[in-house]
C-alpha cells in the first residue's frame, strides 16, 4: 500500500512540475527577449475582448433503463424513454480575453476564459387503453366491459456547464507575403478545463394489466346476478436516479493562430480572414456520484391497495478515476479591424477525448466536444 501511495504522489508531483516548468518558461522568455522595433509605435499594448458563443454539445451519457423496461412488451411507447432522457444538444455562454503586448515587442501574454451552460426538462407520458368484454350483468344481461390501460411516464432533467481557461505566452512569427497584411502567432502555456453534469430521471410504468373471469356458483333465487367475477391484475413500477458527473483537468497547451488581409487597411478599416488551431493534454480526474432505486407493486383489483410491494434500498454510485485527456481544436472566421478595435465572427470546435464517464453502474468513457458559431468585440488600450 505504501508503494502505491508513493507512486501516486510521484505521478502527481511530476505533473505539477511539468505545468510549472511550462508556465515559468513562457514568462521568462517573454520578459527576457530583447524588444524589437515595431512597425507602429502607437499600437495598443492591452486588448480586452468580450464575446458570446452557441455550442453544439456532443458526448451524452447512458440512459437510465431499469430491468423492468426490458422485461415487458411496450407497444404503447412510440418515443423510447432513452430518447426522452437525451442530454441537451446546445449550450450558450460567454467568453473574455485580455492580451498584453509590450511596446516594441513581438511577444504577448494572454489570459482567456470561456463559460457555457445548458438546461433541459422533458416529460413524456404514453399510454394505450384496451376495452374488453368481461361478462354480462343485470336482468337485461347487459355486457360488462373491463378497461385495461398500459402506460409509461418519463420525467427527465439535465443541467450542464463547462469552463475553459487559458494562460499563455505567444510570439509573432511573421508568416505571410507582407508583414503588414498577414501575421501568425505561436502561443504556449497552460489550459484548465472543467465539465459538470447533473441528470435526474423518474420513471413510472404499468406495462401488464390483465383480467380473469372466475365463475360464480348459480343463485336460483337471484338470477340477475352476474355469473362471473372479474379480477384485474397489474404490476406498477417506480424508478428514480440522480447522478452527478464531472471532469477537471489542467495541462500544457500549444496554440497557433493568424490572420490574412482580404481588403482595406488597418487605418481605414480592414477585413481579414482569421484561423487558428490548438492542442493540449489535460491531466485530471473524472468523477461519478449519485444513486438510483427501483420499486415494484402488485395490484389485484384496483382500489384495494397493493397485494405485495418490493422496495429495495437505493443503490449508490461512486467512482473516481485519474485520466489524461487529449484536446484538439481550431477555428476559422473573419474580422473587421481598426487601429483600436476589432469585431469578429467565426466558427470554433474543441474536442476532449475520453473526458467524461457517462455510465451509471459501469464506467462508460465518452468524448466531450463543443462546436458552433461565436462573435467577439475587442478594444485596444
Amino acid at each position: 500500500m505504501s508503494e502505491l501511495i508513493t507512486t501516486q504522489n510521484q505521478t502527481r508531483e511530476a505533473r505539477w512540475h511539468l505545468l510549472s516548468t511550462v508556465s515559468s518558461l513562457a514568462l521568462a522568455i517573454t520578459l527576457c527577449t530583447p524588444a524589437q522595433a515595431a512597425d507602429d509605435t502607437d499600437r495598443p499594448t492591452v486588448w480586452i475582448e468580450l464575446g458570446a458563443q452557441l455550442d453544439r454539445i456532443q458526448g451524452g451519457e447512458t440512459p437510465f433503463l431499469p430491468p423492468f423496461m426490458q422485461a415487458y412488451p411496450r407497444p404503447y411507447e412510440t418515443v423510447p424513454s432513452g430518447t426522452t432522457q437525451r442530454t441537451p444538444r446546445y449550450a450558450f455562454g460567454g467568453e473574455g480575453k485580455i492580451t498584453f503586448v509590450p511596446e516594441g515587442s513581438d511577444w504577448s501574454l494572454v489570459a482567456a476564459v470561456r463559460y457555457g451552460r445548458s438546461n433541459s426538462e422533458k416529460h413524456a407520458h404514453q399510454q394505450t387503453t384496451e376495452v374488453r368484454q368481461s361478462g354480462v350483468v343485470g336482468i337485461a344481461r347487459e355486457p360488462f366491459f373491463a378497461h385495461l390501460t398500459r402506460f409509461g411516464d418519463t420525467v427527465s432533467s439535465h443541467k450542464a456547464n463547462y469552463l475553459i481557461a487559458d494562460f499563455k505566452a505567444g510570439h509573432d512569427v511573421g508568416l505571410g507575403l507582407w508583414r503588414g497584411d498577414s501575421s501568425a502567432t505561436i502561443d504556449f502555456g497552460v489550459r484548465f478545463a472543467q465539465f459538470t453534469n447533473n441528470s435526474t430521471t423518474t420513471l413510472r410504468d404499468r406495462p401488464d394489466p390483465f383480467f380473469e373471469r372466475i365463475p360464480l356458483p348459480p343463485t336460483p333465487f337471484l338470477p340477475s346476478l352476474p355469473k362471473y367475477q372479474t379480477n384485474r391484475h397489474n404490476h406498477s413500477f417506480y424508478a428514480h436516479n440522480s447522478i452527478d458527473r464531472s471532469f477537471s483537468g489542467i495541462g500544457p497547451t500549444l496554440f497557433m493562430n493568424g490572420s490574412q488581409s482580404l481588403v482595406g487597411s488597418t487605418e481605414d478599416g480592414q477585413f481579414t480572414f482569421d484561423w487558428g488551431a490548438n492542442a493540449a493534454v489535460l491531466f485530471g480526474r473524472q468523477k461519478v456520484r449519485g444513486s438510483h432505486r427501483t420499486s415494484t407493486s402488485y395490484f389485484l383489483n384496483e382500489g384495494y391497495g397493493p397485494v405485495s410491494v418490493n422496495r429495495p434500498p437505493a443503490k449508490s454510485v461512486n467512482r473516481s478515476r485519474a485520466v489524461a485527456v487529449p484536446n484538439l481544436g481550431g477555428f476559422a472566421g473573419a474580422s473587421l479591424r481598426f487601429p483600436n478595435a476589432k469585431v469578429s465572427l467565426g466558427y470554433r470546435a474543441d474536442f476532449f477525448f475520453g473526458a467524461m464517464d457517462g455510465g451509471i453502474d459501469v464506467r462508460d468513457t465518452r468524448n466531450r466536444s463543443f462546436h458552433g458559431p461565436f462573435a467577439t468585440v475587442s478594444v485596444g488600450l
